[in-house]
């Protein structure tokens, strides 16, 4: 995918890449690495693709609390109710560990979903299930919103200064907590080679971690790091003053 497709499949991407043996396609929207979405009027183009092929569309959407952009901001369910979403309280409800989610699936799925259930866990612990109702309580989402609104804030803070270094963002993420930033100008300053080579080199000599872009894929992801903004602001802005210091000539 490319930056004018916004890093997401398209329907006729899916339409091209179908074959014998395909049964379905898995989307993420919001994603990991680039925290952008697929449009709603072109999520409903592939899952007609795919319907029309017999397959089943298949959403992870655990980033979809953490949207930015009402543009965004709404589930693959609202299109179809043969939709399968995945969702998880890591993300919004902050329970990253817990190992707790949940899948909405059509109904002529659930025997198959059950089986596979049966075989692969027995059941969430007491304790996890507990919690995640208290995620549901009006205290526990006012939280959730304000830190939701910490995340964009960082966002916009963020952004902005890696693209003053030479590290262009070329979508802007309407969700989540990541840039997926272009680092080859970036790196040929220091003179290394790839984002996996500047990976290394950032840890050296600034003590700033990122993640080579190579971890995600191998379509054009040698000129890509993603940084998270999950961290604190202060932390950011250390990160943003070290390579800054790297920067200069």
């Amino acid at each position: 995918t490319t930056a004018a497709e916004r890093f997401q499949l398209s329907a006729d991407k899916v339409e091209a890449a179908w074959g014998e043996r395909t049964r379905g396609v898995l989307l993420a929207s919001p994603s990991n690495p680039t925290g952008t979405s697929i449009a709603p009027d072109e999520l409903r183009r592939i899952h007609e693709v795919v319907t029309r092929r017999g397959g089943v569309t298949l959403v992870d959407e655990i980033y979809l609390g953490l949207s930015h952009d009402e543009r965004y901001g709404q589930s693959a369910l609202a299109l179809d109710d043969q939709v399968v979403s995945i969702n998880s309280f890591s993300k919004y409800f902050h329970m990253t560990g817990w190992r707790l989610g949940w899948l909405v699936v059509p109904d002529a799925l659930l025997p198959a979903v059950e089986r596979l259930a049966q075989n692969l866990f027995i059941c969430a612990s007491t304790v996890a299930q507990y919690a995640a109702l208290a995620c549901f309580e009006t205290e526990s989402i006012t939280e959730y919103e304000r830190r939701r609104a910490e995340f964009k804030a960082r966002r916009d803070w963020f952004i902005p200064r890696l693209e003053a270094l030479g590290l262009p963002v070329p979508v802007m993420p309407d969700g989540a907590f990541y840039a997926w930033a272009d680092c080859r100008e970036f790196a040929r300053r220091l003179g290394v080679a790839d984002s996996w080579d500047l990976t290394y080199a950032l840890m050296e000599r600034a003590h700033v971690a990122v993640t080579p872009g190579r971890d995600f894929g191998h379509a054009e992801t040698a000129g890509f790091i993603r940084f998270s903004t999950a961290s604190s602001m202060a932390h950011l802005q250390e990160a943003i003053a070290r390579l800054e210091a790297l920067a200069r000539p």
